[in-house]
């Protein structure tokens, strides 16, 4: 008899069409098919495009987890589909799918929150390992995506609440706008982290958001609206140089990273937690962490991460993973694209 039941899991939230076959917290198989190349033409995520590249990808995507996990559809214990958040048109792709694969194969499907699953992901493991993760809670759990920043409080899994978020555009969303003013493509966030690379973070000094706020929640378009004052400004006199690039790409980073870092030290100083877990798109990047890392230090806390970083961005995986601490019951529920979904 298995110990923890196989899920095929399904995430279209996005640009990226997934598919991942897990067995408790253990991956047996992750697919995405990037649509990047798709919408660079647009400068984003185009709503209908990405619906149509879905649809024509959803059925290979599917049919490789299941092969590269070594796994029939008769050995599968449960579905599950990430319901929302999202952009409605490419949600509805994976939710119509598995319903589809749900009623032809007689299994349970499980709607997933996308969210819950970017905070689950910290407790992703390889199918080699066979010990789960055991996650001290209260846990502190920070996602920040293109879509999302938050601070979400773990109480236990599946049960949580929201301490602070963005009140406007998310840390990712911020990023890559900067990055569209700088001319560095789509998407711009992992651009604009190798250029840091090459730059002084304290070249251009940008104000910190919200600091005679007392709540925990955050706002990035300040920031953007400085950002694009300061370059227009600049280019006023003149053309930015390769290293004005770099420069400006290392204190936009630094600044967004920072007003996390902070906005994290004054719920620490109020809200007693076990550990701290990081997760969505952003949370692949090495500077935040570092940023994470140092705020945590004085409180003797550990930051938890995903073991990969393909596991920050979309991915099926995570949400296989939160299904599988939910219980395998059929439901007559119908289940409908919920974009605005919170957790």
């Amino acid at each position: 008899m298995k110990s923890k039941p196989l899920i095929l899991a399904i995430d279209t939230s996005c640009d990226d069409t997934a598919a991942a076959v897990t067995q408790g917290t253990r991956i047996l198989s992750n697919i995405v098919a990037s649509q990047t190349e798709l919408h660079k033409q647009y400068g984003g995520v185009f709503p209908t495009v990405a619906k149509l590249a879905h649809r024509e990808n959803i059925g290979p995507v599917v049919d490789f987890a299941l092969r590269k996990a070594g796994v029939t559809a008769k050995q599968l214990d449960a579905l599950a589909v990430t319901q929302g958040p999202g952009l409605a048109p490419a949600l509805e792709v994976g939710i119509k799918t598995a319903i589809e694969l749900s009623e032809k194969w007689q299994l349970p499907l499980l709607p997933i929150n996308h969210l819950e699953g970017h905070l689950l992901s910290v407790l992703a493991q390889p199918k080699t390992k066979s010990q789960p993760i055991q996650p001290k809670l209260l846990a502190l759990g920070v996602i920040v995506s293109g879509g999302h920043t938050e601070f979400v409080l773990v109480k236990k899994i599946g049960q949580y609440q929201v301490l602070g978020q963005t009140m406007d555009d998310a840390a990712g969303e911020c990023l890559d706008k900067i990055g569209r003013m700088l001319n560095l493509g789509y998407p711009a966030g992992p651009v604009i982290e190798q250029f840091a690379k090459h730059g002084n973070p304290l070249a251009i000094e940008f104000p910190l958001p919200l600091t005679q706020i007392k709540s925990y929640d955050l706002s990035f378009s300040g920031l953007k609206t400085y950002a694009r004052n300061k370059l227009e400004a600049i280019r006023t006199d003149h053309q930015l140089s390769k290293q004005e690039t770099y420069d400006f790409c290392a204190s936009i980073q630094y600044a967004v990273f920072k007003h996390i870092q902070y906005k994290l030290n004054k719920l620490l100083e109020n809200v007693e937690i076990e550990e701290v877990w990081l997760g969505g798109g952003v949370a692949a990047n090495i500077n935040l962490r570092v940023s994470l890392r140092v705020a945590l230090k004085s409180y003797k806390l550990k930051l938890r991460v995903p073991y990969s970083k393909k596991l920050c961005a979309d991915n099926a995986a995570m949400i296989g993973i939160a299904a599988g601490f939910k219980p395998l019951r059929k439901s007559n529920k119908k289940i409908e694209r919920q974009p605005r979904l919170e957790l």
